[in-house]
């Protein structure tokens, strides 16, 4: 998978959290449904003991392999 289609991936994701109904398109309201679904992944971390700071560490160090390209 390309870092373009991740990218794909999570704006579709986005769209299917927030419930299908409002597609984020403006920089705006991707940013605005980043950090709701952010925000409710951390409940959903506390929820079920899970170390959220450990998972997010975790995503950055994915982030930057992938944009290396590893």
């Amino acid at each position: 998978m390309t870092n373009a289609e991740r990218a794909d991936a999570a704006l579709i994701a986005l769209d299917r959290y927030d419930g299908g109904g409002r597609h984020p398109v403006e920089k705006e309201e991707i940013e605005e449904a980043m950090v709701d679904l952010i925000a409710d992944l951390r409940h959903l971390a506390q929820r079920e003991s899970i170390d959220f700071g450990s998972v997010f560490r975790m995503a950055g160090h994915n982030y930057f392999e992938e944009r290396a390209g590893r």
